[in-house]
C-alpha cells in the first residue's frame, strides 16, 4: 500500500498511544508544557485512524496495549503508511528495551521516568528525520 498523500502535518505535534487513562492525560499535560500539541489515543486502532489524517513529529508508544501490542502497532503503521514517525517506546515491562530493539530507529524510555528524561528524549526524537 502506498503512503497517504493528503495527511495534514502539524508542527510540534506528538501522538501518544497509551491505554492507561491517567498516564495518557498526564503525558498530554506534560507535552503541552513543552509546547507540543498532544494527540491522545488509547490503542493501536485509534492510532492508525489518527495517522490517516494527521502526521505527528513524534509518537510515544506503549508496548502493552489492548488489541495490538506496541510492536504490532509499529509494524502496522510501517505497512500501511510506508514509514513510521520518530517513535519513543514507553514501557514498564521488564523486557521492554529488548522488545524495542526490534523496531528500527526507536528510542526507549523505561517507566517510571522523570519529566526531564521525557523532555530530553522527546527533543531528540522530534529533531530526527524519522524512525523507519
Amino acid at each position: 500500500m502506498s503512503p497517504v498523500k493528503d495527511v495534514t502535518y502539524v508542527s510540534d505535534c506528538s501522538l501518544v498511544v497509551e491505554d492507561d487513562f491517567s498516564v495518557r492525560e498526564t503525558l498530554g499535560m506534560v507535552l503541552e508544557a513543552y509546547h507540543h500539541e498532544p494527540l491522545l489515543v488509547r490503542d493501536g486502532e485509534d492510532a492508525l485512524k489518527k495517522l490517516g489524517v494527521s502526521w505527528p513529529d513524534v509518537m510515544l508508544l506503549d508496548l502493552s496495549l489492548p488489541g495490538m501490542s506496541g510492536e504490532e502497532v509499529y509494524a502496522k503503521i510501517q505497512s500501511e503508511f510506508g514509514k513510521v514517525p520518530p517513535t519513543v517506546i514507553l514501557s514498564a515491562v521488564h523486557e521492554g528495551a529488548d522488545r524495542a530493539r526490534f523496531m528500527p530507529g526507536t528510542w526507549f524510555l523505561a517507566k517510571p521516568y522523570t519529566i526531564e528524561q521525557l523532555a530530553d528524549i522527546l527533543f531528540e526524537a522530534s529533531s530526527s528525520r524519522g524512525a523507519a
